[in-house]
């Protein structure tokens, strides 16, 4: 039997050896005479989201860079700074403004009443902030900088640090009048000012007729939506804290994060046009955003309509994940519901791209914020097939039609 084995060990040697002595051959053969006749030919792997190479070496493209990295950013001055220069006159009474309960619309109120006292020689009362139970208010320097606020009107608008509630009630009588958001110097002269002239007190009450993104802005009104307005620095330090802390939660993000502004499908109003939270997923992966991209939403809490956007996207985070720990109390405190907005907004503002899902002040304001900063990345979910994020970029962007454009000179 050790024989036998002996003799099956020889054959499997011997065959082992043939078949090396095969392939050396075959490769010989292959290197002499087939490899000359294909030349340098190779397979290339294909890239997914990065598009295909082809034999000449030039990537084609399925997205463009949704970044925005490779855009000339224009840098952009301040207009108004040279045409507000008119010293205020004496003043001739005064004028009232209560700021909304959403910090949204604060920049449009103040804009608007700031070219209202201007245009009527009126001083400007430090205004109030309404709350959320009926008749209550809050002090505008509980959230915002009351020197920063005077100092920036200082010799353009006459201003007065009174408390609004003692000075309606220390004059005879004032008047309220409706007031349109970004009111032209026509409309307060034929308008207001005839109404002014018997009262000399006027309360406004500012509406927002309509989207005006192509109005071209009034110099006092770009002084009151840009440089007035400023955080209290512990409120800012807090603000500017959470927007650190966004950047570093995904180490592979590159300190680069996305806004999104979305409420969930029960806030929406009956019949929006919005996108849901799993259209916006879609449209962020059809342009090119990687599944490790950092995302923020505007959305207080968690829901579940985002959970297949989660998915697509797991370094998503509302703003519960980004405030400190030690000032949760206050930030998600439901008597101060201001708070959780102003978040919404500065985050909004400081992200490297925005995407907003529906047309609304908070959009807009947003976005004037952004083109004053520089950071025009901002991309509209639409249902077009184009895989370019550059498709997606709103004409009041690539056209600078937005009326932020005409407070800013290139």
């Amino acid at each position: 039997m050790g024989r036998n084995i002996t003799y099956d060990l020889k054959h499997i040697l011997s065959g082992f050896l043939t078949a090396s002595m095969l392939l050396m051959l075959c490769n010989m053969i292959k290197t002499d005479h087939i490899d000359p006749l294909l030349g340098n030919f190779s397979i290339q792997p294909i890239t997914p989201n990065n598009g295909t190479k082809s034999s000449s070496g030039k990537r084609f493209l399925t997205s463009s860079d949704p970044w925005g990295l490779n855009k000339t950013k224009e840098v952009l001055n301040p207009c108004w700074r040279k045409s507000t220069n008119s010293k205020p006159q004496e003043s001739r009474g005064l004028i009232f403004v209560t700021l909304a309960q959403d910090p949204e619309y604060y920049v449009s109120q103040i804009a608007t009443a700031v070219v209202v006292a201007k245009y009527l020689g009126a001083t400007l009362v430090i205004p109030n902030i309404r709350q959320s139970e009926s008749g209550q208010k809050r002090k505008f320097g509980e959230i915002y900088d009351l020197e920063k606020f005077t100092a920036s009107l200082d010799e353009k608008v006459a201003t007065q640090a009174m408390d609004s509630q003692f000075a309606e009630t220390s004059n005879q009588r004032v008047t309220t009048v409706r007031v349109p958001n970004m009111v032209s110097k026509e409309f307060v002269k034929s308008n207001i000012e005839p109404i002014f002239k018997t009262t000399r007190n006027l309360r406004l009450f500012v509406y927002f007729p309509s989207s005006m993104k192509q109005k071209r802005m009034n110099p006092y009104a770009c002084l009151g939506m840009f440089d007035t307005l400023m955080l209290r620095p512990e409120l800012q330090e807090s603000i500017d804290s959470m927007i650190g802390t966004l950047k570093t939660l995904n180490p592979n993000s590159e300190g680069r994060f996305v806004a999104v502004d979305y409420k969930a499908v029960e806030a929406m109003q009956p019949g929006s046009s919005s996108f849901d939270a799993n259209e916006i997923a879609s449209f962020m992966k059809k342009i090119g955003f990687e599944n490790k991209t950092t995302v923020y939403l505007t959305l207080n809490g968690w829901h579940t309509s985002i959970e297949h956007f989660r998915n697509v996207f797991p370094n998503t985070f509302t703003k519960d994940a980004i405030i400190p720990a030690d000032e949760k109390s206050k930030f998600l405190d439901p008597g101060r519901p201001e708070l959780k907005q102003i978040i919404d907004f500065y985050v909004s503002s400081a992200a490297d791209v925005y995407v907003p899902t529906s047309s609304n002040v908070f959009s807009d304001n947003v976005i004037a914020r952004r083109i004053g900063s520089g950071k025009t990345q901002v991309l509209v979910p639409t249902n077009r097939s184009s895989l370019s994020a550059e498709d997606y970029i709103p004409p009041y962007i690539s056209k600078s039609k937005h009326w932020a454009y005409s407070c800013f000179c290139s």
